[in-house]
């Protein structure tokens, strides 16, 4: 969105709202256009809590110190041949 100076930018960052920034900068004007603006605020709102949690997880996974971290029971092969639930 270019409409925000740079100053409501910086603002914006120091008050630790750069995900919502981001989220609005992310926005394509061809698509929101003539939407109202609690719908738009409601998706950048929706697009910033996302990226919150998913670095809230991604935190956790980390302190977790997991030997694997990326493993997921669902993309193992030969589950059944194994004895593995599935659930």
């Amino acid at each position: 969105m270019s409409g925000i100076d740079i100053e409501t930018k910086r603002k914006l960052r120091e008050m630790g709202a750069a995900p919502m920034l981001e989220a609005l900068e992310a926005q394509d004007e061809t698509l929101v256009l003539g939407m109202a603006f609690e719908e738009r605020l409601r998706l950048i709102v929706d697009e910033a809590h996302s990226g919150f949690n998913h670095a809230k997880v991604e935190g956790l996974i980390r302190r977790a110190g997991l030997r694997y971290p990326g493993a997921d029971l669902r993309r193992l092969d030969l589950v059944d041949e194994r004895g593995l639930d599935r659930t």
